[in-house]
């Protein structure tokens, strides 16, 4: 039996304790199942007589099921049946898995004799035309490869190449080695594939460069076998370049070396090129291999000098020399070999495709150099680095443009280390570097590849001039680049470079006369450019040269440029002009800018008015902030009066620009600011003035007035932020006018005004405690006759009640947006507690007062009004507008405060008017229901049941749930008299209603079917033309 042939040699039994012991060590098992086999183990005679069992009765059948003959063997290659495999052939192929793993646990003498013909059978599996049988075959390969381990790839190798010999054998070999490579990967080491290198690259340029290649671009071959549909050969080389050991890399580099040789097509030496690509990216990837060793190896293959790339030319070039005139000459009447048709050959020389090898060494030196692993601060790598200098200086002077691309990015890093041959060699190589841009920098020249290596040498220069400072380029040079620089900014492909390159002889402080052309045009450039990244290119480089250059008198003229392009046409220009104006606050020194404060405050806070763009109104508010900041008080001062000037214009437009200013001052002076108020204060009661603001005024001076009332407001608010004045006797009496003309705005129809006067209110309530407010006049009085009462002391019932309406009333504008519902919901939470205490006291002095309470024409003040007022409020947009949820939130917002508030003794009073409109959200089951609103009332309701206790709130919530029912019950009942009673009104509602589901299901239709909505407005219009 074939099986039987590869049968081990048994131990004889009186070595049964060797035997025992070989498979007690070479088992891989835990600790405790090698103490249960120990505790188990049987006798030497048994354990003998077991493996010759496995070895002749075991192995021979696993053997001969794997090597079964199959229907498929018989037919002809051609015969479709056979395309596809039979269960039983699939289903075999892992036998040989089970079987590694049987000779695994057997002596070692074992696994060595019977691993060449297992695998034998296994690659046979591998001529099969079946798919199914292919990948299951290679996926046991690479269990098998797993479970062996590296060591034995090279065995696994030389028996694919024995099986896969020829056709399409050929494209499944390749594709088999990749997968059992990458399975590999995670437990490979440098040198794994060292035994077995020649045999890789053979079979890899086979499908790179052979036979194989040329069948992977016939469409027959291709689309009948998915192998030869894909080139993995790549990747191997990748995975090779990995796992190599210094001793093996020129065994990788010459195969290649010897293709590039013998070729003369220019796809076969992309190829190599690419391969060359993959190899540098798997020898980065390759730790093991010291730095030392590659850039020795890579100057070997960069200088041409590697003795074994050189070696096969020599062998080349030892032809026969010229004939000894002593020996007898070839007889004459031989006939000499015809020319061919069309006449010789051209002669072809073997270094033709050499540029590729020096390419591939350069650009290994630049991935070493660009990913860290060779670094300027180790002395040993700057010593191995000296060495290249002169080979990147020449080549420079290359013919192929690559590989003068790859010397310039290799130079951009060199130049950045401390080399002496940098310094003997900077003169020729600044010389190259500006004999490429003569040559190829021109206009025209630079495309494709050149366009490529025009950038790096323009990097190239940047960092010359930049960084090397013991070379500076002449003056003759420099007037070269800055032409360059001057075109290239104008090009937006190169626009980077020469950006880059500016910034760089600016930090050198190279100056010519033509730098003040270009810095002009870059000026221009920094308002003009459609790209915001070249605006701020241009921008930096313009201050870099405003604050290293001496200009003197011509300092002005630039500024003079930026101010006077803050009326630019187009936003992003005026932009650009606020950013540059700013940094010039934030960068130049304080005695510059005290120089030019009046020369910048004027026309920006000018455009704080007249520009139509928020943003650049934002910009500029920014911009004169920070002037100010760097001022001091004097000049801060002569400013300031300026503006308080504004004030008393007439125009509306010039008192805003005052307001919003006089905001910016505050901001910067902060606390400082309360030097001004004896001036301001005045001013800012007369301009909020509620008699100032009439209602005959035109559109578009009803919205300046609006705006400068809005202003007005924000900068008082600032002012409170900023400065002691609240509760202050110093300034008790102004402050009173001013929360008399404020209350007075509350419900002004400008919902700024109104969010505005909301906020004023916000500060005025955070520094008061509504048991302060309670505090007797009387008392107040005695302690201090001459103060002034604070304005929320005078008559606190009615400003109570009074304030509580109208922030009632802001909840019923249009345009209530979420801030200002928000800043409501805050006043009128302060407001009842006020009330709350307010209420508390009154029935505590009920009878002392009962006369004067009688005389009040006016309803009492109590809490529950201002509850039935809120609750009013998110009844009403309930019914009206019950998609839109910001006054319901609201209301639920303030009910939860003043709930808190309350607590356990007096919630239980006003529990039974804050459930309704809770219940009726948090009970919304209509398809229209705001969730987040649902949730919202339901967290409320939570929060009641704990305050006040689950027995209580049950009780009023069923009592609350019951009368709605009943109004529910009563409205069905009403409605079906009506239709008995008034037929007609009943009809009425049904035809509204009816024609409402009409119009709702037409917009539906409309909205799904636009272009039947297009034609329709056509047809409309060609009826009314023709009317």
């Amino acid at each position: 039996m074939a099986g039987e042939s590869d049968i081990a040699q048994l131990p004889d039994e009186n070595k049964g304790d060797e035997t025992i012991a070989t498979v007690d060590n070479k088992s891989e098992v835990s600790d405790e199942d090698r103490e249960e086999r120990v505790r188990t183990q049987c006798s030497e005679g048994l354990a003998t007589r077991i493996h010759r069992t496995i070895l002749r009765s075991i192995m021979p059948q696993l053997h001969r099921c794997l090597t079964q003959k199959t229907k498929s063997d018989d037919e002809h290659k051609l015969a479709q049946p056979t395309r596809y495999a039979e269960d039983n052939e699939v289903l075999r192929v892992p036998i040989a898995l089970a079987m590694v793993k049987l000779l695994q646990n057997l002596p070692k003498g074992t696994l060595d004799h019977s691993l060449p013909g297992l695998l034998l059978k296994v690659c046979q599996f591998l001529k099969s035309r079946a798919k199914d049988i292919r990948d299951v075959t290679r996926d046991t390969l690479v269990k098998i490869m797993d479970t062996l381990g590296p060591s034995y790839f090279s065995y696994v190798l030389k028996e694919l190449r024995a099986s896969l010999t020829r056709g399409y054998q050929l494209h499944v070999l390749c594709f088999t080695t990749h997968a059992l490579m990458k399975s590999m990967v995670p437990s490979l080491k440098p040198g794994d594939f060292d035994s077995c290198m020649d045999s890789l690259i053979k079979v890899f340029n086979e499908e790179l460069f052979g036979e194989v290649a040329a069948e992977k671009e016939v469409e027959g071959i291709v689309g009948k076998l998915f192998e030869a549909r894909s080139s993995k050969s790549y990747d191997s080389y990748e995975v090779m370049a990995k796992f190599v050991s210094k001793t093996s890399l020129s065994q990788l580099i010459l195969p290649l070396k010897e293709v590039l040789d013998s070729t003369h097509s220019h796809k076969t030496a992309k190829k190599v090129q690419e391969v060359f690509r993959r190899i540098g990216f798997g020898l980065i990837e390759n730790l093991e291999l010291p730095e030392e060793t590659l850039l020795i190896f890579i100057h070997g293959i960069a200088s041409e000098t590697l003795p074994l790339l050189t070696e096969t030319e020599k062998i080349k070039s030892n032809t026969p020399g010229p004939t000894n005139p002593k020996l007898q000459p070839p007889s004459t009447l031989l006939l000499k070999t015809p020319v061919p048709r069309g006449g010789a050959r051209p002669k072809t020389s073997g270094r033709t495709n050499l540029h590729i090898v020096v390419e591939f060494g350069l650009q290994l030196l630049y991935m070493l150099l660009k990913r860290a692993r060779v670094v300027p601060t180790n002395t040993q790598h700057l010593q191995m680095l000296d060495p290249f200098i002169k080979v990147l200086v020449d080549c420079l002077n290359a013919k192929h443009v690559k590989v003068t691309t790859t010397a310039l990015r290799c130079i951009c890093w060199v130049l950045k280390c401390p080399l002496p041959s940098l310094k003997e060699h900077i003169v020729t190589l600044t010389n190259n570097l500006f004999l490429l841009l003569k040559n190829y920098a021109t206009a025209g020249a630079a495309k494709g590849d050149n366009f490529e290596m025009v950038v790096i040498c323009f990097k190239a220069v940047t960092i010359l001039v930049r960084d090397v400072k013991y070379h500076t380029v002449d003056s003759d040079q420099l007037q070269v680049l800055l032409g360059y620089v001057e075109e290239d900014i104008h090009d937006h492909s190169r626009q980077g470079t020469a950006f880059t390159l500016l910034k760089a002889i600016l930090g050198r402080k190279l100056l010519l006369p033509e730098m003040h052309d270009i810095i002009n045009k870059v000026s221009q450039l920094s308002v003009t450019a459609e790209s915001a990244h070249v605006r701020l290119q241009s921008r930096q480089v313009v201050l870099q040269f405003l604050l290293d250059y001496p200009l003197g008198a011509k300092l002005k003229k630039y500024l003079e440029f930026y101010v006077t392009q803050l009326q630019y046409e187009h936003e992003g220009g005026r932009e650009s002009v606020l950013e540059m104006i700013a940094t010039v606050f934030s960068s130049f020194p304080q005695h510059v800018l005290m120089e030019y404060a009046g020369f910048f405050f004027l026309p920006m806070a000018a455009r704080i008015v007249n520009d139509d763009s928020a943003k650049c109104r934002k910009l500029t508010a920014l911009a004169i902030k920070s002037l100010l900041g760097k001022l001091s008080n004097d000049k801060r001062d002569e400013l300031f009066a300026i503006t308080m000037l504004w004030f008393q214009d007439s125009k509306v437009a010039h008192r805003k620009l005052a307001a919003q200013i006089c905001g910016l001052f505050v901001e910067v002076e902060a606390a400082k600011f309360e030097r001004h108020l004896e001036v301001v204060l005045p001013v800012i009661q007369q301009q909020i003035e509620p008699s100032q603001f009439s209602s005959d005024e035109s559109e578009i001076q009803e919205r300046d007035c609006d705006h400068l009332l809005f202003n007005v407001l924000t900068t008082t608010a600032k002012i409170i932020r900023e400065c002691n004045l609240l509760r202050n006797q110093k300034w008790t009496d102004q402050m009173n006018n001013i929360w008399e003309c404020v209350q007075a705005h509350i419900l002004h129809p400008h919902v700024w005004v109104q969010l505005s006067s909301a906020q004023l209110y916000g500060l005025l309530f955070a520094s008061w405690k509504p048991e302060d407010l309670l505090t007797p006049e009387t008392a107040t009085k005695k302690k201090k006759k001459s103060a002034a009462v604070e304005y929320l002391k005078q008559d606190i019932r009615e400003k109570a009640r009074s304030l509580s309406a109208d922030f009632c009333s802001q909840l019923q504008s249009h345009y209530l947006h979420q801030e200002l519902a928000d800043q409501v919901v805050k006043n009128l939470v302060f407001l009842s507690k006020v009330i709350r205490l307010l209420v508390s006291s009154t029935e505590s002095s009920d009878i002392t007062n009962k006369n004067d309470d009688i005389t009040t024409s006016q309803k009492p003040l109590s809490l529950k009004w201002l509850i039935r007022r809120m609750v009013r409020e998110a009844n009403f947009e309930a019914a009206q507008n019950q998609k839109i949820t910001l006054k319901r939130s609201s209301v639920f917002k303030w009910l939860a405060a003043i709930s808190l508030d309350m607590g356990r003794s007096e919630l239980p009073e006003y529990i039974d008017l804050m459930l309704p409109p809770l219940q009726r959200a948090a009970n919304d089951n209509t398809p229209n229901a705001d969730p987040d609103l649902k949730t919202l009332a339901q967290e409320v309701l939570d929060l009641m049941k704990n305050l006040i206790g689950v027995e209580h709130f049950t009780k009023s919530y069923s009592q609350v749930h019951k009368s709605s029912s009943d109004k529910r019950e009563s409205r069905k009942r009403e409605r079906a008299l009506e239709a008995v009673a008034n037929p007609a009104i009943s009809a009425k509602r049904k035809m509204k209603k009816n024609l409402a589901k009409k119009e709702a299901k037409k917009r539906k239709i409309q909205d799904r079917r636009p272009a039947k909505k297009v034609k329709k407005k056509r047809l409309q219009d060609l009826a009314i033309a023709g009317l």
